[in-house]
């Protein structure tokens, strides 16, 4: 059985990344936490036995060298909307050969690759699993087959993503399993949760707990 895990990307630019982070962050500043959080979930994907492939949301440098360094593929995100974009990257990893597609992103501080194991346990009897978010949408979605419906109609961005989601898969019939929620960051207190979360983690290698 092969899993595919898929990693949504986007560039760190000045302006366009983490903009509700601001004005607790400049612009700079917020492309710069946008960096540090992606590069934290790659190091924790790095030591996972998947098959990885980075999605991109262009062709820019920056997401061309992350892909170099990690020593994954880089494609190209297509498609209108995010539900059309992770419906495409997901049957492709699937028409690809991979018996189980997992995406995630890079916003979640606590996304770990035995939280990714779970998902794939999780696709042994379940269509579709999903990883909760703590603001209503989801860090995590897999599936074993294709499942574009699920992707439809969905009000991204909102705190009802994981509502309509769930009510999509269960229209279709779908059966789906949900993981522990965890959150991600996009506000300036989350920003500072994670600050905290950074503090507390320092101190346990310090003290070699």
């Amino acid at each position: 059985m092969t899993t595919s895990l898929l990693i949504f990307a986007k560039a760190p630019e000045p302006g366009l990344s983490k903009t509700r982070l601001m004005p607790l962050l400049d612009a700079q500043e917020a492309a710069a936490a946008h960096e540090q959080l992606s590069r934290r979930v790659f190091q924790a994907m790095a030591t996972s036995q998947f098959s990885i492939v980075l999605w991109g949301a262009s062709q820019h440098p920056t997401l061309v060298d992350w892909a170099a360094q990690c020593g994954w593929p880089l494609r190209q995100q297509q498609g209108d909307d995010l539900g059309e974009r992770m419906a495409q990257a997901l049957a492709d990893a699937l028409a690809g050969g991979a018996e189980r597609a997992i995406l995630i992103g890079t916003d979640c501080p606590l996304m770990s690759a035995n939280y990714v194991a779970q998902a794939e346990a999780a696709l042994a009897s379940a269509d579709v699993v999903l990883g909760p978010a703590e603001d209503g949408g989801y860090v995590l979605i897999g599936c074993s087959r294709a499942v574009p419906e699920i992707f439809r109609g969905i009000e991204w961005g909102t705190n009802r993503v994981l509502e309509q989601t769930l009510k999509s898969a269960s229209q279709a019939q779908l059966r789906v399993t949900l993981l522990n929620t965890l959150w991600d960051v996009d506000r300036p207190e989350d920003w500072r949760r994670f600050l905290a979360l950074q503090a507390a983690e320092k101190k346990k290698t310090t003290d070699g707990v």
